[in-house]
């Protein structure tokens, strides 16, 4: 018993759809979306149909096809989003940076701008910033010092 079209296309658009989601929410430039999405979708139809190929050699029939197309697709989803993690590491290392992911490279950008915020609300709060405690001292807003 063979698969039409119908089958084959209710086991390949999810994983397709998985990896175009996976894509779009990437950080980073096209290439790093590519990436992700690309070898998201790929490991899940490549995990899909070769667990689905496999129960069908068995003999199962098409509910368990399409149980094992499912943990397939999601155990391949997986083994893609590290092949992909991976290229993504080699892609930042041939354009001059450190090895990173782009959700790698945003999250060191987030905690250096954390940082910085952190450190200059510390300085604001133990008056170490200019204009941060001067107006107390000066006579004509009617504050402290007549």
């Amino acid at each position: 018993m063979g698969q039409g079209p119908g089958e084959i296309a209710l086991r390949v658009v999810p994983d397709v759809g998985f990896g175009i989601m996976a894509g779009m929410q990437t950080p980073g430039d096209l290439a790093d979306k590519l990436i992700a999405g690309g070898t998201q979708a790929a490991g899940g139809i490549l995990g899909g149909v070769t667990a689905a190929g496999a129960v069908r050699g068995l003999k199962g029939g098409q509910a368990l096809q399409n149980l094992a197309d499912m943990g397939g697709s999601v155990a391949g989803d997986f083994a893609g989003m590290a092949v992909g993690d991976n290229l993504s590491r080699g892609k930042d290392v041939l354009m001059g940076g450190k090895g990173q992911t782009a959700w790698e490279r945003m999250g060191e950008q987030e905690r250096a701008a954390y940082a910085a915020q952190l450190e200059q609300d510390i300085l604001r709060q133990y008056g170490l910033l200019p204009g941060s405690r001067e107006q107390y001292a000066d006579p004509t807003t009617g504050y402290g010092v007549s």
